[in-house]
């Protein structure tokens, strides 16, 4: 304990126990002595890798250092990131988990997970195939009760515009969607499978085919296991919304990568959320591609990392003239209705 330093002047010598640990005796001198491991805990919170600081682990160590002083909040009782997998999904969860967004709107992030134990609950009478997992279903029309809590931003939430709808939003909201081009989500998914992502429910069974598969047959196969997993029919679902529309816009993964910066601005100000200047240019160096990455600059590509790449339009690096056909096959007119060209 001889990193935690505190003046005995300020507590005072009669509050202050001379046992090992040095704890205060009087109710003053224990606040003083709490805001000083506040300090200290608030300097290492940074310090813990970024992974790390996401994990469930660490839960208590966030909440406690996102209770800082909140020093604006946000007009909305609710804001919902809406999404499919492989589009920067954790970069927006990491972005609405750092406490200088929780100090300027005053809204704690609801995670996937914990919409993932609401459907659990919800089909747990059900007998459902060991194929069905869980984003088909969230994919699909399926009803989700009780809605997130107030003063949360649901980030992710890998549903679609039908799932969304069976949400209840009577409180004040705004719900962004997260669009990315179909083919760029298929190399994604590829590599990722096969080499980055952790070995948890069915990627290892995907690891195990794609290990036995040539490029090109690994693609094609991505190709019909995200059409399986309804990411296609989650982004299609997206583009015919006629109920909330006032409340909900689309945002596009390649305007995300082109200009990290300007994108951030555009998102906080369709959110309202406003962030002095200073502690913007912060929290956008604090996860930039390059700081996420360990100093790989986009573009650079390192296939074990999570941040493989960082760039769009990476699919004309891998799809042949087959690939396309059999994309097409599958997807139909997909990209025409996503306003992606071929």
């Amino acid at each position: 304990m001889n990193w935690i330093k505190i003046d005995k002047k300020k507590i005072g010598q009669k509050s202050y126990s001379d046992s090992i640990l040095g704890v205060p005796c009087s109710l003053s001198g224990l606040v003083l002595f709490t805001r000083e491991i506040y300090k200290k805990v608030s300097q290492i919170f940074f310090l813990i890798p970024l992974d790390l600081r996401n994990y469930r682990s660490f839960a208590g160590l966030n909440r406690l250092y996102s209770r800082k002083k909140i020093l604006d909040r946000s007009p909305y009782k609710n804001i919902y990131h809406c999404c499919t997998q492989k589009t920067a999904s954790q970069w927006f969860k990491k972005i609405f988990s750092d406490p200088i967004v929780y100090q300027y709107t005053g809204l704690e992030v609801f995670p996937f997970e914990s919409l993932f134990d609401q459907l659990q609950n919800t089909f747990k009478d059900q007998s459902l195939p060991k194929y069905v997992t869980i984003p088909p279903l969230l994919y699909k029309e399926y009803p989700i009760h009780p809605a997130p809590p107030i003063c949360t931003i649901s980030s992710p939430l890998y549903i679609s515009y039908l799932t969304y709808l069976s949400l209840s939003r009577k409180q004040k909201h705004k719900t962004f969607f997260v669009l990315r081009d179909p083919r760029d989500i298929v190399i994604s998914w590829y590599f990722s499978v096969k080499y980055s992502h952790g070995s948890i429910g069915l990627i290892s069974t995907f690891r195990d085919d794609l290990e036995k598969l040539s490029l090109a047959e690994g693609l094609c196969y991505s190709i019909d296991k995200l059409e399986e997993r309804g990411i296609f029919f989650g982004q299609r679902s997206w583009m015919n919304i006629s109920e909330d529309k006032e409340n909900i816009r689309i945002f596009r993964y390649e305007d995300l990568v082109f200009d990290n910066r300007s994108f951030l601005r555009q998102l906080f100000d369709y959110l309202n959320i406003v962030i002095p200047e200073k502690r913007f240019l912060e929290l956008y160096e604090r996860y930039k591609f390059e700081k996420l990455s360990g100093g790989r600059k986009q573009g650079v590509t390192e296939i074990n990392s999570h941040y493989r790449k960082g760039v769009a339009g990476d699919w004309m690096n891998y799809f042949d003239n087959a690939i396309m056909t059999h994309f097409r096959q599958v997807t139909g007119d997909l990209l025409e209705v996503l306003g992606y060209s071929e």
